[in-house]
């Protein structure tokens, strides 16, 4: 598979799927830290008693999808917005205001930030933070990508 057959794969594919899709190629590529990286449940409808509940708990606008939490580089963590891919006509694709602004805070404060719309950023913002080339890890997906989803 290439990368543009992907990409065109994922243009239909929810912010939920390429999640799911990066997560398990990060968890079968990286199993020594794999439970580093966690999701933050912090998007969705929910009724009001239940949105309630998570702000009274600590929720925060903004806060990135994913966190691997594993320091490189000097940098604390990196967090991960997934974003699906922009499409014509639509603000997919796109952060939020809140998303903005909890992006400069964690990198004013020490941790990198990336917002990637699909697998092959996915790679890319992961090896680039772990500082390690990303040939054999893309090439990995292009042969094996069907196995992610």
């Amino acid at each position: 598979m290439t990368e543009n057959e992907i990409q065109k794969i994922e243009q239909g594919y929810s912010e939920s799927k390429i999640q799911h899709i990066c997560v398990c190629w990060f968890r079968q590529t990286f199993p020594h830290v794999a439970n580093l990286l966690f999701s933050v449940p912090n998007g969705g409808w929910r009724g009001p008693k239940a949105g309630a509940m998570m702000v009274y708990e600590g929720q925060i606008k903004g806060v990135s999808d994913l966190i691997l939490l594993y320091p490189s580089s000097g940098k604390a963590c990196l967090c991960l917005e997934t974003k699906a891919p922009k499409r014509k006509g639509s603000k997919a694709g796109s952060q939020t205001n809140e998303q903005k602004a909890w992006q400069q805070l964690v990198e004013k404060y020490g941790s990198a930030y990336v917002v990637y719309h699909g697998i092959m950023e996915f790679v890319e913002a992961v090896c680039g933070y772990l500082n390690i080339d990303n040939s054999p890890y893309k090439n990995d997906v292009l042969n094996k990508y069907p196995l992610y989803r």
